[in-house]
């Protein structure tokens, strides 16, 4: 068994192309390339920058700020 230099699966010994990647000879595996274990990133991390909700506004502090503006208006008004 040969190992894929582009994504290290598996490939059969008469393969002419990686079955999980696609790479072939044409698109970046050749004779005495070797497939170099890259780091990969962290999925907790990843989990939480995508998809944790975001901090919302206090409906008590959005209901203050909509008051002041009234009274501000209501000051330019008068």
């Amino acid at each position: 068994m040969k190992i894929c230099p582009n994504c290290g699966a598996e490939l059969k010994d008469n393969a002419i192309s990686c079955k999980e990647c696609g790479s072939d000879k044409n698109t970046g595996w050749k004779d005495g390339a070797e497939f170099a274990d890259l780091e990969t990133p962290d999925y907790d991390e990843i989990v939480e920058h995508e998809f944790v909700k975001k901090k919302t506004a206090n409906p008590l502090s959005i209901a203050v700020c909509i008051i002041i503006a009234i009274a501000f208006v209501i000051g330019m008004v008068l």
